[in-house]
């Protein structure tokens, strides 16, 4: 207790020089000026302005946190929406254990690939749903997890959680 008090007391008298600074208090020494010592300058050509704008949610990846919570992190960074990151992460356990390069053989056709374990129906032949968009050539792409987070973003935009049956 003894050492507090001193403590407290320079606390303030240092706070009070350095408003005393601050606010420019006369040393005595130099006379006070009749304007600001400073001019305005007009900053605008030096602004550097974004050349794109974005309203997507970037949203920080823990590495210390738990497979499937990194990995609904990474799909709302892929464009899902952040209000179906808890839906994302349940259903990424529940289909894959959160396990990147999951696939299951046994489900219709060639299989579910991926953390999302999207069905070979999506991604099999030239005229499947995500080949045509664009986004892979073949199911195998699925076991990347961008690949399989921006492929299960299109269909859920088509389909809602119906294809995973339901939330």
């Amino acid at each position: 207790m003894a050492f507090i008090a001193p403590k407290i007391i320079a606390g303030i008298f240092t706070a009070l020089l350095g408003f005393a600074a601050l606010l420019g208090a006369h040393n005595g020494q130099s006379e006070p000026s009749s304007g600001p010592p400073y001019s305005t300058i007009d900053v605008t050509p030096y602004l550097i302005l974004p050349k794109t704008t974005t309203t997507s949610t970037i949203v920080y990846i823990d590495p210390l946190a738990d497979a499937c919570t990194q990995l609904s992190g990474l799909a709302i960074n892929e464009g899902w929406p952040i209000k179906q990151r808890a839906t994302i992460q349940k259903i990424m356990f529940r289909e894959s254990q959160c396990i990147p390069n999951a696939h299951n053989k046994n489900d219709p056709g060639e299989g579910s690939f991926g953390l999302m374990q999207i069905n070979s129906f999506w991604c099999s032949g030239p005229n499947s749903f995500l080949q045509k968009s664009g986004l892979l050539t073949d199911c195998q792409s699925l076991l990347d997890p961008n690949t399989n987070l921006q492929a299960a973003l299109l269909i859920w935009k088509n389909s809602r959680w119906n294809p995973w049956g339901g939330k």
